[in-house]
């Protein structure tokens, strides 16, 4: 069987990867496949050749074993990422030694393989690693900072380390969990991860879990086959099918019921779904990464989320900060969304207006701050938005109802402004044009609202 060569980055020679095994056959079956692939191979038995190795030539990848002679796969893996970051290292671990592979993705693993090695799971993960992009570049040659990484705009310190961990994290296959508060741009953060990871080309699929009925989900999920139960007219692929070579991102994901955990968790550790009415397996290819504004570990102290589905999940933690904990940056946040709202004719701003957005505390964090600069292009006169325009003393009293309430003020928010564009599609006979007018914004910003708050006609 021919195999396709993997298109690598170049560098003026033969792209070189390390095996590193105590087993013989294990290396000759490793460097087999790469010289099939059209790679050069050098093989170790243990940590200390591995580390000869690595001192006389420069690799494109690395795989190794976790059980050495003389020492731990972890060993190498840590020495990699401190002395060789360029390099991906991935580990092959003992079939179903779960606590294994999360111990090496924590250290800064590419990606692990589970013995018996198949060879087409093998395949995929070394074109993965080898199309992996430059530290600190995109394929385009770019830098991430300058590139898709920007669109986390603003340069406090707390922005600029989120923007460090995305393009780490995008240099690995690890399961990413993205916590913040409602707002604050977890799903960007997993969008820009995947734009700057080897998957950038394959899809990302996001997904609500708190969208779904509960009944429906593991055909969602998993897709079914014709016949599987009543409407199923033909077959159809899942969620997991749809991101394959790809990223799955599972927004809300403490939503999921416990049932559907337990499904979970098999396909994470396993890398195989089966579609609702079908009786074989199907291999899938797959990075998770998860986020929800609640507490996971919160959860999982309430017996609502299974303890092991959140370790698999959380191999990794990225925290998205508060706009409270980057103030400094509202300025330039304030820029940019008003170029995206009203375009080249965007409004200016007062020095009071200004100065009242610095100071207000947003506990609905940067889409709060785009609602309000929404409302205040539609209110404003000549082309200039006014402290009145802002309405925040309307935002501090809807905070008081909400404190009283023990609701939180961006599911309020939510609530209100869906109730009122439900009320007025209604009086327009779902006609958005006329609704846009009758509440005083544009059609664009009266589309973007529904799609957000996923109201349906």
């Amino acid at each position: 069987m021919s195999v396709s060569k993997v298109q690598r980055r170049p560098r003026g020679e033969l792209a070189r990867v390390l095996v590193v095994d105590d087993e013989a056959d294990i290396r000759e079956l490793l460097d087999l496949t790469l010289a099939r692939m059209g790679l050069a191979a050098d093989c170790a038995g243990s940590v200390a050749e591995a580390r000869a190795f690595l001192e006389r030539e420069h690799y494109s990848l690395c795989l190794t074993d976790m059980r050495l002679p003389d020492g731990e796969g972890l060993e190498i893996v840590r020495l990699i990422g401190t002395n060789y970051g360029e390099t991906p290292v991935a580990v092959i671990t003992a079939f179903g030694s779960a606590d294994n592979a999360v111990a090496a993705l924590k250290a800064g693993a590419f990606d692990y393989l589970a013995k018996p090695v198949a060879l087409h799971q093998l395949r995929t993960l070394i074109k993965s690693a080898l199309s992996l992009p430059q530290t600190g570049e995109l394929q385009d040659g770019t830098t991430v900072v300058a590139g898709m990484a920007a669109q986390l705009i603003g340069e406090s310190p707390a922005i600029v380390y989120a923007r460090e961990m995305i393009g780490k994290l995008a240099r690995s296959q690890a399961p990413i969990y993205i916590s913040g508060e409602s707002g604050t741009g977890k799903e960007l953060a997993a969008r820009l991860i995947h734009s700057q990871s080897a998957r950038h080309a394959a899809p990302f699929v996001p997904v609500n879990c708190g969208a779904i009925p509960e009944n429906l989900m593991e055909s969602e999920f998993f897709g079914y086959r014709k016949g599987a139960f009543t409407g199923a007219e033909s077959d159809r692929d899942g969620f997991f099918q749809a991101a394959n070579g790809g990223t799955l991102f599972l927004d809300e994901v403490a939503d999921l019921p416990l049932a559907m955990q337990v499904k979970l968790l098999r396909v994470i550790q396993e890398k195989k779904v089966r579609k609702v009415g079908s009786t074989n397996e199907e291999t899938v290819d797959v990075r998770i990464v998860s986020a929800t504004h609640r507490k996971l570990k919160d959860c999982v102290d309430a017996a609502s989320f299974r303890q092991d589905l959140y370790y698999r999940l959380n191999v990794i933690e990225l925290k998205m900060p508060t706009l409270r904990e980057r103030q400094e940056d509202i300025p330039l946040l304030v820029k940019a969304m008003l170029t995206r709202i009203c375009g080249a004719s965007s409004p200016e701003l007062s020095t009071a207006a200004m100065r009242a957005l610095c100071a207000y505390p947003y506990p609905g964090n940067v889409r709060e701050l785009e609602n309000i600069l929404e409302r205040a292009t539609a209110l404003c006169v000549d082309g200039k938005v006014v402290l009145d325009d802002l309405q925040l003393a309307a935002e501090s009293a809807i905070d008081g109802e909400v404190a009283r309430n023990g609701e939180t003020l961006d599911n309020h928010v939510n609530r209100v402004e869906k109730q009122l564009i439900l009320e007025a599609l209604a009086k327009t006979g779902f006609n958005r044009t006329a609704a846009a007018r009758l509440l005083g914004v544009t059609f664009r910003s009266l589309r973007y609202r529904i799609e957000r708050l996923g109201i349906e006609e």
